[in-house]
C-alpha cells in the first residue's frame, strides 16, 4: 500500500482546526464590528409626556436601549416588562438613575403618539421619569439611531412591524458593550449581573 495517504486522524485534526479558526473570526469580526458603536448625538427626540430629549452630552451613565411598537403583540410587551422587573432590581441596590438608566425607543413614531406611549406605560406600571425616558421622533432620526446598532425594522402597512429581536447594553461612554436577546430569551438575571459589576 502507497504511504501517501494522511491518516484519518490528521484529517480530523486538521479539520478541527479550520473550523475553530473559522469559528474565531466569526468572532473577532463580530466584535470587531461593534466595537465604538453607540448613540449619535445629533438627535433629538420628544419623551412620551412632549419633552424634549436630545442624545447629545448625556450623562456618563450605564444604559439599556430599547426600541419597541406599542402595538407589538409579542417580544416588545414581554421585553418591557423583563425591563421593569430589572429596574426595581436595580432600585433595591440604590443604583437607578443614578447610575443606570433605560431609553425605550418607539419604532412606529407615526401611531405612536405621546397619548399612546403614556397607555403604554401605564400598562406596565411605568411612571414618567428622567431614569426610563419613552421616546418618538421622526423616521429618519429613529432610523439614525437604529442604525449603528444594525437594528433593523420594516413596517409593512399593518399593525404588525417586522424588526431585530435586541436591546442594546451601553457602558459609560454610551458605546455598546453586549447585544441583549429580547422576549422570552431576556435573562433579566444575568444582565443585573452583569451591569451591576460595571458600576460597583
Amino acid at each position: 500500500m502507497g504511504g501517501t495517504s494522511m491518516p484519518k486522524k490528521y484529517y480530523l485534526l486538521f479539520s478541527t482546526i479550520i473550523l475553530i479558526g473559522i469559528g474565531l473570526g466569526i468572532l473577532y469580526l463580530e466584535f470587531w464590528r461593534d466595537a465604538g458603536v453607540g448613540l449619535p448625538e445629533d438627535v433629538t427626540m420628544t419623551t412620551a409626556y412632549g419633552e424634549e430629549y436630545s442624545f447629545d452630552n448625556l450623562e456618563p451613565k450605564v444604559r439599556i436601549i430599547e426600541f419597541f411598537y406599542a402595538k407589538c403583540p409579542d417580544i416588545c410587551p414581554l421585553t418591557t416588562q423583563r425591563m421593569m422587573h430589572l429596574k426595581q432590581m436595580f432600585e433595591d441596590e440604590g443604583v437607578f438613575g443614578d447610575q443606570v438608566e433605560f431609553i425605550s425607543i418607539t419604532i412606529d413614531p407615526d401611531n405612536d403618539t405621546e397619548e399612546e406611549l403614556q397607555k403604554y406605560m401605564q400598562r406596565y406600571g411605568i411612571e414618567k421619569s428622567d431614569s426610563w425616558v419613552f421616546l418618538r421622533g421622526t423616521l429618519e432620526d429613529t432610523r439614525k439611531l437604529a442604525e449603528p446598532f444594525r437594528f433593523q425594522f420594516d413596517d409593512r402597512g399593518t399593525d404588525f412591524i417586522v424588526h431585530t429581536s435586541y436591546s442594546y447594553l451601553l457602558d459609560e461612554n454610551n458605546e455598546l458593550i453586549e447585544k441583549i436577546p429580547m422576549g422570552e430569551a431576556f435573562d433579566k438575571e444575568r444582565v443585573f449581573n452583569r451591569i451591576m459589576r460595571m458600576v460597583q
